[in-house]
């Protein structure tokens, strides 16, 4: 496809306007002023009032729990958990599973997400429905101590272990190998350390390392459950504690953050390790404020995630971006805490840097074709002064026309090109009635 006249924000999250961009296969070929050479049969996109950024990478979602939206308000984490989640998950099937992703995969493609980093369970179902959708995603089992005192034994090991043979199968693109180029790749999931003993905690480490996976935790998200690991672990933080059992010795991305400390930072900094930031979600459960103006000014990797539908009540990226902006400068009492243009690469590069997708997440040449286009003719954003100030801080999800992944067009005008809007919403609210019947 080709693209002409149109806005671009560049590889430096710098705004270009009158640009053309060509995207050949599933990576942009080309990118400049001036018009290339026509190629027979190649579609023409009229960029004219309109903008073309990087799609987003949602770095800590639960995409089943659309089925939750909802349900459970008004109730802390650890409330939520035990009184509503918990016992709502535990009637879910595998099919439950697949239609509640593939409506979740629908706003996240509608609000201009190529990518998400998931913990849950039926993971090869989850993995099946998002690789149908066109979408790309690191997806884990959050792994939880049990009955079973070694993790090969475990379900939730063995789910992620056969993923990653699909993946390396190449069954969700590219060809048979390391699955370097797969849609879809497994990571290694540890829930958090308050579902986990020591042993696990190791054992997930090294199994992670065995299988070269990045590793997604949940880490210091309440008040209370930093306050008890130190309790349990001898004056430890949950990063210190996880850095102790070997688990920084692979790619971890840590979502909330909200209460690490000095030392934490600088434990995760000097391991090359992403804080996942859910502001969202962390305002609505009421678990406090991640101070990322502090954390990124200590150079830590921060990228964004939605968090489920629970507990968000969406899994809007761009409402996300204003959203941890908005609070930064609030919280802080500093107008330019972090800035439009950090907000936005933390929610695109960062986020693909963060999954391991090192050839995603800018406007390049040579780069994966996972882009969304932004009508800039809307009265919230005109006039155009500042136009990824307007992205960040005036947007909104619906201002969205078109959402590439891997060079295909997956969403268009409003309009789905890989799903069926009526039968998805008609399953996952049939999954919803029977779960709900029986509670």
């Amino acid at each position: 496809m080709l693209f002409k006249n149109i806005k671009i924000i560049d590889g430096g999250f710098t705004a270009k306007s009158n640009m053309y961009v060509r995207t050949e296969g599933p990576v942009i070929s080309y990118i400049g002023k001036k018009e290339p050479d026509k190629i027979d049969g190649e579609e023409v996109y009229d960029g004219r009032g309109r903008v073309m950024l990087p799609a987003f990478y949602n770095c800590h979602c639960h995409v089943p729990m659309t089925l939750l939206r909802g349900y459970g308000e008004g109730l802390d984490l650890h409330r939520w958990l035990t009184e509503k989640v918990f016992p709502f998950e535990g009637r879910l099937t595998a099919k439950d599973v697949y239609w509640s992703t593939k409506l979740g995969a629908m706003e996240l493609i509608a609000s201009g997400c190529a990518s998400i980093s998931d913990m849950y369970f039926f993971i090869g179902d989850m993995a099946s429905s998002l690789d149908e959708c066109g979408m790309k995603a690191n997806i884990s089992h959050g792994i939880s101590s049990g009955t079973e005192s070694d993790i090969r034994d475990m379900k939730g090991y063995k789910d992620t272990m056969e993923l990653d043979k699909r993946v390396k199968r190449g069954e969700f693109g590219g060809k048979p190998g390391d699955g370097s180029d797969s849609r879809i790749k497994a990571d290694m999931g540890l829930h958090a350390e308050y579902t986990s003993d020591e042993k696990l905690v190791r054992q997930v480490a090294d199994a992670a390392y065995e299988a070269g996976m990045i590793v997604h935790v949940h880490a210091s998200e309440t008040k209370k459950e930093h306050a008890e690991c130190r309790e349990r672990h001898g004056g430890r933080t949950p990063v210190k504690y996880f850095s102790d059992c070997g688990l920084f010795k692979n790619q971890v991305q840590a979502a909330h953050c909200v209460y690490i400390e000095e030392e934490d930072a600088e434990i995760m900094k000097s391991a090359g390790a992403y804080m996942v930031h859910n502001p969202s979600s962390n305002m609505k459960l009421g678990s406090g404020v991640a101070r990322i103006k502090e954390l990124n000014e200590k150079g830590l990797n921060i990228a964004l995630g939605t968090d489920g539908a629970s507990s968000n009540n969406n899994l809007n990226m761009v409402e996300e971006m204003h959203m941890a902006a908005m609070i930064s400068r609030g919280f802080t009492l500093d107008a330019n805490a972090v800035s439009a243009g950090n907000i936005l690469k933390m929610a695109t590069r960062n986020g693909a840097l963060c999954q391991g997708r090192k050839n995603c997440g800018k406007i390049e040449e040579g780069m994966r074709a996972d882009l969304i286009v932004m009508d800039l003719d809307r009265p919230h954003m005109q006039p155009d002064f500042d136009t990824v100030s307007n992205i960040v801080f005036s947007a909104q999800s619906s201002d969205i026309v078109l959402n590439m992944i891997d060079g295909r067009v997956v969403y268009k005008n409003g309009e789905y090109l890989t799903i069926d809007r009526e039968r998805v919403i008609f399953e996952a609210n049939k999954s919803f009635e029977r779960i709900l019947g029986g509670l």
